[in-house]
C-alpha cells in the first residue's frame, strides 16, 4: 500500500488542527491517544501479572483463568460505552469541522448522560449474571469464584468507566488528543498502588488477593471519571460540559443513538461470537488453558495499541473533513493512517514470529502459560497487517457514521469464518487451543479484505449524520 502525499492540498480544517499538514495532523491526534493506549493497556496487564504471582502456584492459575474470562466481559463494557463514544464522536467531529460549537457542546452532554445510563445498565446486568457468566466459559471452582468476585466488585464502578470512556472519546474528537492521555495516566498510578496496597499492604488493608486487585481497578476508574468531569467542565477552546447540557434533548440524543446504536448491535454481536470462542476454550477442559489464552490476547493487544490510536485518527479526521465537505482529504487521510499502521504492525508480528517465548516470559512464571503462550503468538504474528487493515480502515467507515456496514461485515466475518473454523480446528479435528488460534487467524485476513472492499466502494462517504 503506497503512502499518500499530501502536498499542495488545501488545509480546511479549524481548532488544533488549522494549518498543518496531513502529516502532521496524524501525529497530532495519533501520539496521545498511543500513549493514552499504552497507559490503559498497563491497567488490565498490572492487574494479570499480580494474579500470576499469587502463591501457592494452583491459585495462581485459577485467578488468571478468572482474569481471562472478566477480560472478556471488561472489553464488553468497554465495547457498549465505545459504542456511545463512536456516536458522540461521529457528531462532535463533524460538529467541530463545521464551526458549529453549540452542536458540540450539546453532543457532549448528552453523550455524557447517554453513557451514565448505558455504564448503570451493563454494570447491573454483569452483576447479577457474573456467576453464570463464568460458568458458561467453563470455570470451575476456584476459577469460577474468583470470577464472580472480581466481576461484582468491577462492576460496581461501571457508569465511572462509561464517563472516563466517553468524555474522553469527545474530547479527542474535538482535537485534544493530549488531556485524555494526562487522565489515563493518572488512571494507571491510582491502579497499581490500590491493586498493590489490596493485595500485599498490611493487614487489614493488604491480602485480599483477586477482590483486592478488581477493587484498585474499580477506584482508579472513579478518580478517572472525577478527573474527566473535572477537565469537560473547565472546557477547553472547542467543546465545554455545561450543567444544562445534561438534561435530555431527545433530537440531539437521537442524532448519537442513530450512529450509536447500529455500533451496539455489533458490538453485542461481537463480543457475544467471541464469548462463543470462550465457550470452545472451556470445552477444551485443561485448567490453565484459559489463562495461556489470555496472555497470548494481552501480549498481542500490545500491538493493537498504534492500530488503534492511527484508527481513531483516521476516524477524526474523516469525521472533520467530511464536515468539511472535503471527501478527497477525508479518503487520503484514512489511507495515510492504514498504511502507516500496516507498517508497524507489521514489525510487531515480526517479533511475535521471532521471539515468542521471551515475550511471555517477561509478564508470566506460570510454565503452563510459558508452554502453550508462545505457540499462539507465533500463530498470530503472520497475519498483523491484515488485521491493521482492518482497524484502521473500519474506524474510518465509522468516523464518517457508517456503522451499519461495519455492524454487517463485523457479524458476517465472525459468525460465517471465525466460529466455525474456531469450532472445527479446535474441537472437530483435535487440534486443541492452537486450533482454535488458526481459527481466530484466518477470520482476520477475511475480516481486512472485507474492510479494504467496502472502504474502496465509497459508500459510507455518502453517510448522513
Amino acid at each position: 500500500m503506497s503512502i499518500p502525499t499530501d502536498a499542495g492540498l488545501p488545509k480546511t480544517l479549524g481548532g488544533k488542527l488549522a494549518g498543518l499538514s496531513l502529516r502532521r495532523q496524524v501525529w497530532v491526534l495519533a501520539i496521545w491517544p498511543l500513549l493514552e493506549q499504552v497507559m490503559a493497556f498497563m491497567v488490565g496487564t498490572v492487574d494479570m501479572v499480580l494474579a500470576a504471582r499469587l502463591q501457592p502456584e494452583k491459585l495462581a492459575i485459577a485467578a488468571n483463568d478468572a482474569l481471562g474470562v472478566a477480560g472478556y466481559v471488561g472489553w464488553l463494557m468497554g465495547m457498549m460505552m465505545g459504542a456511545v463514544g463512536i456516536g458522540a464522536s461521529a457528531l462532535v467531529a463533524r460538529a467541530i469541522g463545521g464551526r458549529h460549537k453549540r452542536l458540540a457542546n450539546a453532543a457532549l452532554g448528552q453523550a455524557i448522560l447517554l453513557a451514565i445510563i448505558v455504564g448503570f445498565a451493563i454494570g447491573l446486568v454483569v452483576f447479577v449474571l457474573a456467576g453464570g457468566i463464568a460458568q458458561l466459559a467453563g470455570m470451575r471452582g476456584q476459577a469460577l469464584d474468583l470470577s464472580r468476585v472480581y466481576l461484582r466488585i468491577i462492576t460496581i464502578a461501571a457508569p465511572m468507566s462509561a464517563i472516563l470512556f466517553v468524555g474522553g472519546a469527545c474530547l479527542r474528537a474535538s482535537g485534544d488528543t493530549r488531556t485524555p492521555f494526562g487522565v489515563v495516566v493518572v488512571v494507571n498510578i491510582v491502579n497499581i498502588i490500590a491493586s498493590l496496597l489490596f493485595v500485599y499492604g498490611p493487614a487489614p488493608i493488604g491480602g485480599h488477593g483477586v477482590a483486592g486487585i478488581a477493587t484498585g481497578t474499580a477506584i482508579a476508574w472513579v478518580v478517572g471519571a472525577i478527573l474527566t468531569l473535572a477537565v469537560l467542565a473547565r472546557g477547553n477552546s472547542l467543546i465545554k460540559l455545561r450543567l444544562a447540557r445534561l438534561r435530555p434533548h431527545w433530537h440531539t440524543a437521537r442524532r448519537i443513538i442513530r450512529v450509536t446504536f447500529p455500533q451496539l448491535v455489533e458490538s453485542l454481536g461481537i463480543w457475544g461470537g467471541n464469548f462463543l470462542v470462550l465457550i470452545i476454550i472451556g470445552k477444551l477442559a485443561k485448567e490453565g488453558l484459559m489463562g495461556s489464552h489470555m496472555w497470548a490476547v494481552r501480549i498481542e493487544s500490545a500491538s493493537f495499541l498504534p492500530g488503534f490510536a492511527l484508527a481513531g485518527a483516521a476516524a477524526i479526521l474523516v469525521g472533520q473533513y467530511l464536515g468539511a465537505n472535503d471527501p478527497v482529504m477525508a479518503r487520503r487521510s484514512a489511507l495515510y493512517c492504514c498504511a502507516i499502521a500496516v507498517v508497524v504492525m507489521s514489525l510487531s508480528g515480526l517479533l511475535f514470529i521471532t521471539i515468542p517465548d521471551l515475550l511471555i516470559g517477561v509478564f508470566t512464571p506460570v510454565p503452563l502459560h510459558r508452554e502453550i503462550s508462545p505457540q499462539l503468538l507465533w500463530i498470530c504474528g503472520w497475519v498483523q497487517p491484515f488485521f491493521a487493515v482492518a482497524i484502521v480502515l473500519s474506524h474510518a467507515i465509522k468516523g464518517a457514521g457508517d456503522t451499519r456496514s461495519t455492524m454487517i461485515i463485523g457479524y458476517a466475518s465472525l459468525f460465517l469464518v471465525r466460529l466455525p473454523l474456531a469450532y472445527l480446528l479446535g474441537i472437530h479435528y483435535g487440534y486443541g487451543l492452537v486450533g482454535v488460534w488458526y481459527g481466530l487467524c484466518g477470520e482476520m485476513v477475511v475480516r481486512g479484505l472485507l474492510f479494504a472492499a467496502r472502504f474502496a466502494q465509497g459508500g459510507w462517504l455518502k453517510t448522513q449524520v
